[in-house]
Protein backbone atom coordinates (compact mmCIF):
# COMPACT_ATOMS: atom_id res chain seq x y z
CA UNK A 1 0.00 0.00 0.00
CA UNK A 2 2.80 2.42 -0.78
CA UNK A 3 1.46 5.42 -2.67
CA UNK A 4 3.24 8.72 -3.30
CA UNK A 5 2.02 11.56 -1.10
CA UNK A 6 -0.45 14.01 -2.62
CA UNK A 7 -3.00 16.52 -1.42
CA UNK A 8 -6.26 16.48 -3.35
CA UNK A 9 -9.01 19.03 -2.86
CA UNK A 10 -12.52 18.12 -4.01
CA UNK A 11 -15.31 20.68 -4.31
CA UNK A 12 -18.74 19.05 -4.00
CA UNK A 13 -22.39 19.55 -3.16
CA UNK A 14 -22.67 17.48 0.02
CA UNK A 15 -26.07 16.06 -0.98
CA UNK A 16 -24.59 14.66 -4.22
CA UNK A 17 -22.50 12.22 -2.18
CA UNK A 18 -24.46 8.97 -1.89
CA UNK A 19 -24.86 6.99 1.29
CA UNK A 20 -24.95 7.77 4.99
CA UNK A 21 -24.48 11.54 5.53
CA UNK A 22 -22.15 10.80 8.48
CA UNK A 23 -19.85 8.87 6.12
CA UNK A 24 -19.84 11.31 3.20
CA UNK A 25 -16.18 12.19 3.66
CA UNK A 26 -15.15 8.53 3.44
CA UNK A 27 -17.60 7.81 0.61
CA UNK A 28 -16.14 10.69 -1.40
CA UNK A 29 -12.60 9.47 -0.70
CA UNK A 30 -13.52 5.93 -1.74
CA UNK A 31 -15.16 7.13 -4.98
CA UNK A 32 -12.27 9.44 -5.83
CA UNK A 33 -9.55 6.88 -5.19
CA UNK A 34 -11.37 4.18 -7.18
CA UNK A 35 -12.33 6.42 -10.12
CA UNK A 36 -9.26 8.61 -10.47
CA UNK A 37 -6.40 6.71 -8.84
CA UNK A 38 -7.55 3.13 -9.41
CA UNK A 39 -6.89 2.19 -5.80
CA UNK A 40 -8.64 1.92 -2.44
CA UNK A 41 -9.02 4.80 0.01
CA UNK A 42 -7.07 3.79 3.14
CA UNK A 43 -8.79 5.72 5.93
CA UNK A 44 -7.72 3.30 8.68
CA UNK A 45 -4.71 4.64 10.54
CA UNK A 46 -1.63 2.50 9.94
CA UNK A 47 1.96 3.24 10.98
CA UNK A 48 3.19 2.53 7.43
CA UNK A 49 0.75 4.74 5.49
CA UNK A 50 -2.82 6.01 5.49
CA UNK A 51 -5.14 8.47 3.76
CA UNK A 52 -6.76 11.32 5.63
CA UNK A 53 -9.64 13.66 4.90
CA UNK A 54 -10.08 17.04 6.52
CA UNK A 55 -13.84 17.16 7.07
CA UNK A 56 -15.58 20.46 6.28
CA UNK A 57 -18.33 21.98 8.39
CA UNK A 58 -21.86 20.85 7.55
CA UNK A 59 -20.62 17.90 5.47
CA UNK A 60 -23.65 15.93 6.70
CA UNK A 61 -26.24 18.62 5.90
CA UNK A 62 -29.49 17.75 4.15
CA UNK A 63 -29.12 21.01 2.19
CA UNK A 64 -27.16 21.06 -1.12
CA UNK A 65 -24.26 22.99 0.39
CA UNK A 66 -20.99 23.30 -1.54
CA UNK A 67 -17.94 22.27 0.47
CA UNK A 68 -14.21 21.72 0.00
CA UNK A 69 -12.95 18.29 1.09
CA UNK A 70 -9.17 18.12 1.55
CA UNK A 71 -7.62 14.67 1.15
CA UNK A 72 -4.07 13.88 2.25
CA UNK A 73 -3.17 10.71 0.39
CA UNK A 74 -0.23 8.43 1.13
CA UNK A 75 0.55 9.90 4.57
CA UNK A 76 3.73 8.25 5.85
CA UNK A 77 5.15 10.88 8.19
CA UNK A 78 4.63 14.35 9.55
CA UNK A 79 5.50 17.15 7.15
CA UNK A 80 6.04 20.85 7.70
CA UNK A 81 3.73 23.31 5.96
CA UNK A 82 6.61 24.15 3.62
CA UNK A 83 7.10 20.48 2.72
CA UNK A 84 3.36 20.00 2.16
CA UNK A 85 3.35 22.95 -0.25
CA UNK A 86 5.97 21.08 -2.32
CA UNK A 87 4.06 17.81 -2.74
CA UNK A 88 1.70 17.41 -5.70
CA UNK A 89 -1.68 19.10 -5.31
CA UNK A 90 -4.74 18.51 -7.47
CA UNK A 91 -8.20 20.03 -7.43
CA UNK A 92 -11.38 18.42 -8.68
CA UNK A 93 -14.99 19.45 -8.85
CA UNK A 94 -17.37 16.58 -8.11
CA UNK A 95 -20.40 16.69 -10.38
CA UNK A 96 -23.48 14.51 -10.24
CA UNK A 97 -24.35 13.38 -13.78
CA UNK A 98 -27.05 10.80 -14.46
CA UNK A 99 -27.04 9.86 -10.78
CA UNK A 100 -23.29 9.22 -10.77
CA UNK A 101 -20.62 11.36 -9.18
CA UNK A 102 -17.79 12.21 -11.57
CA UNK A 103 -14.63 14.18 -10.92
CA UNK A 104 -13.61 17.05 -13.17
CA UNK A 105 -10.03 18.24 -12.81
CA UNK A 106 -9.62 21.97 -12.21
CA UNK A 107 -5.93 22.78 -12.64
CA UNK A 108 -6.64 26.52 -12.63
CA UNK A 109 -7.78 26.19 -8.97
CA UNK A 110 -4.53 24.60 -7.69
CA UNK A 111 -2.78 27.78 -6.46
CA UNK A 112 -5.92 28.83 -4.60
CA UNK A 113 -6.28 25.33 -3.13
CA UNK A 114 -2.68 25.28 -1.89
CA UNK A 115 -3.30 28.59 -0.17
CA UNK A 116 -6.67 27.46 1.24
CA UNK A 117 -5.29 24.15 2.53
CA UNK A 118 -2.04 25.53 3.96
CA UNK A 119 -3.43 25.75 7.51
CA UNK A 120 -4.37 22.05 7.61
CA UNK A 121 -1.89 19.70 9.28
CA UNK A 122 -0.65 17.03 6.88
CA UNK A 123 -2.43 13.79 7.77
CA UNK A 124 -4.46 15.45 10.55
CA UNK A 125 -3.06 16.71 13.85
CA UNK A 126 -4.74 14.10 16.08
CA UNK A 127 -4.19 11.34 13.55
CA UNK A 128 -0.47 12.08 13.37
CA UNK A 129 -0.30 11.87 17.16
CA UNK A 130 -2.12 8.52 17.19
CA UNK A 131 0.12 7.10 14.45
CA UNK A 132 3.24 8.30 16.30
CA UNK A 133 2.01 6.41 19.39
CA UNK A 134 1.36 3.32 17.24
CA UNK A 135 4.90 3.51 15.85
CA UNK A 136 6.33 3.95 19.34
CA UNK A 137 4.41 0.89 20.51
CA UNK A 138 5.75 -1.14 17.59
CA UNK A 139 9.30 -0.01 18.34
CA UNK A 140 8.92 -0.97 22.01
CA UNK A 141 7.49 -4.38 21.07
CA UNK A 142 10.40 -5.03 18.72
CA UNK A 143 12.97 -4.16 21.38
CA UNK A 144 11.47 -6.57 23.91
Amino acid sequence: MSHPPARVVVYAHVTDIAGDPQRRHNSLGELFCKQILGRDFHAELQPSSYDHVHIPADFDSDQPLKRWFIFDLGVKQQLTAEAVAQIPHAVYMASCQNGELIFIRRDNWVDSAISRARSYTWGGRLEQKIVAEMREGLTQNLSV
